[in-house]
């Protein structure tokens, strides 16, 4: 699916968000997005909701999309469908995800699928990571593997996949592959292979091995470690990740600060974390 070209104010905007580690900057980032959406620049939509989604926004990303796909703006259906599942419209979002894959998105087949696993449509959701992997989705061939074994409990399925597509330019599959032999118990060739995910930059490898550290290697300090430096890194739901392992161990305090900074940047997890385990301090 060919991208809208930039405009001069989605370009600005979409560097401030590059660009955003705090409230303030993030803030002018959406105030240039929602000026370039209101000039009609056709790349701002995308751009903007992706930005609210940052901050957790998603009635307002609904809002924002829900109007455009219905008047035809199919190339924002896989972003408005991963709202629509995160506001718990299951049909909705469903209807939004058909139209991305009809539009060819291996990255929306691979988050279909993933729709898919959690409603346990594990059958179609095998096939629709199939089609992702079959498109070149860089997430698909880890995520179908980590399908076989955690959902299905097929550990040689999952190894088959894991090792067929074990590539560099998919760092990920390499966490998937240290996930199966783990579960094997070949401990020494999974932590290379998470050691080399962490060098290949694959998008969750600290997180990955502060997991093994932590359940695999009984290593709790340096499972810290790791989860401390998926946050200073920025990796996908860190911040969940070491607010969950520092509430395990004892240390409230820092949990909920981690995971109140987690959620105002749009962590569902951590939100929902923080409404369980803290009830009495979230609530007014």
């Amino acid at each position: 699916m060919s991208e809208p070209d930039l405009g001069p104010l989605s370009r600005h905007g979409s560097e401030l968000l590059d660009k955003s580690t705090e409230q303030a900057p993030h803030e002018r980032a959406i105030e240039v997005l929602e000026q370039a959406v209101a000039a009609g620049e056709p790349a701002a939509a995308r751009l903007l909701a992706l930005g609210y989604l940052e901050q957790g926004r998603l009635i307002e990303a609904h809002e924002l999309l829900g109007p455009l796909v219905a008047a035809g703006r199919a190339d924002l259906s896989d972003v408005l469908a991963d709202v629509l599942a995160d506001l718990g419209l299951t049909d909705d979002a469903e209807r939004a995800y058909l139209m991305a894959v009809d539009e060819d998105d291996g990255k929306a087949m691979n988050n279909f699928a993933l729709f898919l696993a959690e409603q346990g449509r594990l059958d179609e959701a095998v096939a629709m990571f199939e089609r992702a992997v079959e498109l070149g989705d860089t997430l698909a061939p880890a995520n179908l593997a980590r399908t076989h074994l955690h959902d299905r409990s097929d550990v040689v399925t999952a190894l088959a996949v894991a090792e067929q597509h074990l590539d560099a330019a998919k760092p990920t599959t390499y966490c998937a592959l240290a996930e199966v032999y783990a579960e094997l118990g070949r401990l020494d060739e999974a932590e290379q292979l998470l050691r080399t995910a962490i060098d290949l930059d694959a998008q969750q490898a600290h997180v990955d091995y502060a997991k093994f550290l932590h359940r695999r290697r009984n290593d709790p300090t340096a499972a810290e470690r790791e989860f401390r430096l998926a946050d200073e890194l920025g990796e996908p739901a860190a911040g969940y990740h070491l607010g969950a392992f520092l509430l395990d161990h004892g240390d409230d305090n820092e949990a909920a600060d981690v995971l109140e900074r987690a959620a105002s940047w749009g962590d569902l997890d951590a939100r929902r974390l923080l409404d369980t385990e803290f009830e009495l301090v979230t609530d007014p």
